[in-house]
């Protein structure tokens, strides 16, 4: 199996390192750039099995592989995915062995080849029940429905908008980071941290601001 393993892994690399685009090379203007939702509709599609030439047969099945095996595969499979623009993204903490069995699950699977926005894997077939698809209890559209049930669909003040977003960002953040999840605290919206002039905290960027304008011209020197 390691053996088959390692041919495996240079495959992937292959793939990584040989991305195939269907667009005539050509230096894009900013005349050329269209909106996410028009290049959703208009992208070209392929089989993602075609495509990379990796194929949903050539992944062993989870429960064949060690947690080593398991990290190399995962780790060459998201940098190949990130090399198509179609990057496999997850919201919250999820066990390696599950986003692996996910991306086998869903190899399989048709791919909008984009050149202005990102793509992304598709986490489940469409009409899948929340929890129900690969990734089971970590399932992200759970997660979503969650994060936001309980919250209505209101007119609110700029005020009060920024303190929904700060409590779902929060939520958000506690799930995706457990214990660890004050390192990501968002102060830019919590009012409390706002500056004497009622400006968001700005994460010490502004004050390089003037040094930044002073070192403009430092080619004239």
């Amino acid at each position: 199996m390691e053996k088959y393993i390692q041919q495996l892994l240079a495959d992937i690399v292959h793939a990584t390192e040989n991305v195939s685009s269907p667009f005539v090379e050509k230096e894009l203007q900013l005349h050329d750039w269209i909106s996410d939702e028009d290049e959703d509709k208009t992208a070209p599609v392929r089989s993602l099995e075609e495509w990379t030439g990796i194929s949903k047969e050539m992944l062993p099945p989870a429960e064949m592989l060690n947690d080593e095996q398991i990290n190399q595969l995962l780790d060459a499979l998201k940098k190949m995915l990130d090399a198509y623009n179609w990057s496999f993204v997850l919201q919250t903490n999820v066990p390696e062995r599950i986003q692996y069995a996910a991306i086998r699950d869903n190899f399989n699977q048709e791919a909008k080849i984009k050149r202005w926005h990102m793509g992304f894997f598709e986490l489940c077939r469409l009409g899948t029940e929340h929890g129900k698809c690969a990734l089971g209890e970590h399932c992200q559209c759970a997660f979503y429905a969650e994060l936001f049930s309980g919250f209505i669909d209101e007119e609110l003040s700029p005020e009060e908008e920024r303190a929904r977003e700060l409590e779902i960002e929060i939520k958000h953040l506690k799930r995706k980071h457990d214990d660890d999840w004050i390192k990501y605290y968002p102060y830019h919206l919590d009012s409390n941290y706002d500056d004497e002039d009622g400006n968001p905290y700005d994460y010490g960027f502004g004050d390089d601001d003037e040094d930044e304008d002073e070192g403009d011209d430092w080619w004239r020197r």
